[in-house]
């Protein structure tokens, strides 16, 4: 009996989290409210930006023999964050550290320095959050330039109170022209080093960027000269996310380099103009495109619709946009789990401030004054539903839903059959967009 009992007492708790990993990927249509017992030890593990994308992220600990690659203990991905739930005997001291499967690839301190083992006790109901600074695998400098091509600006931000870096690639005929000014394209996903790091994942083979394809594009004459830049728009490790927002709780970050946490103002007001006036490029925003990848993507849509007078193209790839209430659309969804996730506490506060997180999401922001769109061009892919919960099918679904009936069109396909979550696929829709973007802003 007693058997019988928790054998059925595990396959509801499965039942359970299987439905609310459902409903946070899928568009709601009516406000749910699950309630889930939970007995289990909650982890959030918040990850590097520049983790590989397809790698498994495991713990490692004294409740499974240290056993960096144990699958019973593989946690699930979304965006910078890896979430799992397990149930743990209450009261039991457990040490852990996190890997991506290997002892060569367990987490570091800052400057690759070892930490120590990760210590808690075991509570029923309990949420472990933590973060990871860096991977023993992947060196870190501060002052790296990651492409000679490009050069790296190290400049005061008025907005953010402190010194902040960001880079900007200029053709270099461009360069050499002193009478020539050019229009500029920003890309963004969240540190600055991301779109032109060769080695940024596994799946650029350490040869390749977006000024490859960029130059590639050049040569066949598909385009003409652009000046990039490319902002960082998260704390200096990569591991706090700003989302492009004025943070409504920067102070939960705990993380100085974020300064004030005001980075729209530090977009529009700080970046946008020291290039405007240091760099040979066009003037206002009928010669500047935004793309972004990832939150990247949620970034470039979100920022074009809070201020569609500061560009005329915008584009993204599988982008993460949070679910509008499908009543009235003026809120995030209640069955979002992942704007509860607490990778966007800085951003959004805690408890979540609805009427702030309504005015700086994409869906909402086209529920509830969607007009503006129609002064833009939209240039939007994301992966194929047969590939979820890997891409943002469902939810890049939804934003060209909106903007149709915002009397905008997007003008690539949306979904890409082959498409997958990688800077291998970012490029590539790039390839496909910069043309486009330069005919609009030449």
């Amino acid at each position: 009996m007693l058997f019988l009992t928790l054998t059925l007492f595990l396959i509801a708790l499965g039942l359970s989290f299987a439905l609310g990993w459902l409903l946070a990927r899928q568009r709601p249509t009516t406000p749910i409210s699950v309630v889930i017992p939970d007995p289990a030890v909650a982890f959030e593990i918040t990850i590097p930006q520049d983790t590989p994308p397809n790698e498994p992220i495991y713990l490692a600990g004294s409740f499974n023999d240290w056993n960096p690659a144990d699958a019973t203990y593989l946690l699930t991905r979304t965006a910078n964050l890896a979430v799992g739930s397990w149930i743990f005997e209450p009261g039991l001291g457990l040490e852990y550290k996190i890997t991506r499967g290997s002892w060569q690839t367990v987490e570091k301190g800052a400057g690759g320095m070892e930490t120590r083992n990760r210590v808690i006790t075991a509570t029923a109901g309990m949420v472990v959050q933590a973060n990871v600074v860096g991977w023993a695998d992947v060196a870190y400098h501060d002052d790296a330039i990651y492409d000679p091509r490009v050069e790296r600006v190290n400049f005061w931000s008025q907005s953010l109170g402190i010194t902040r870096t960001f880079y900007v690639y200029v053709p270099p005929e461009t360069r050499d022209n002193q009478h020539e000014r050019v229009p500029s394209v920003y890309l963004l996903r969240g540190h600055e080093r991301e779109w032109i790091n060769k080695s940024e994942d596994t799946t650029r083979g350490g040869t390749r960027n977006v000024l490859d394809v960029y130059e590639e594009l050049r040569a066949t004459g598909a385009i003409g000269p652009l000046v990039f830049v490319f902002p960082g728009m998260t704390s200096a490790n990569g591991a706090v996310h700003s989302a492009g927002l004025n943070m409504r709780a920067p102070e939960l970050a705990k993380d100085p380099s974020i300064g004030s946490g005001r980075f729209e103002d530090y977009f529009f007001n700080d970046v946008v103009h020291h290039v405007e006036t240091h760099y040979p490029v066009l003037f206002g925003g009928a010669h500047r495109a935004i793309d972004g990848f990832s939150l990247g993507g949620f970034m470039s849509v979100n920022l074009a619709l809070r201020q569609p007078e500061a560009f005329a193209s915008v584009g993204a790839y599988d982008g993460l946009y949070f679910w509008d209430e499908p009543d009235h659309g003026t809120t995030i969804a209640l069955t979002d789990t992942v704007f509860m996730r607490s990778l966007f506490d800085p951003d959004y506060g805690v408890p979540r401030d609805q009427e702030f997180a309504a005015r700086n999401n994409p869906l909402t922001l086209l529920r509830m004054d969607g007009v503006h769109a129609q002064r833009l061009q939209w240039l939007i892919e994301y992966g194929p539903k047969a590939a979820e919960p890997n891409v943002n099918y469902f939810r890049g679904v939804r934003l060209d839903e909106l903007l149709a009936e915002a009397g905008a069109t997007n003008q690539l396909g949306g979904a890409l059959p082959d498409g997958i979550h990688t800077w291998e696929m970012a490029d590539e829709h790039m390839r496909r967009a910069l043309p486009l973007h330069w005919r609009r802003i030449k």
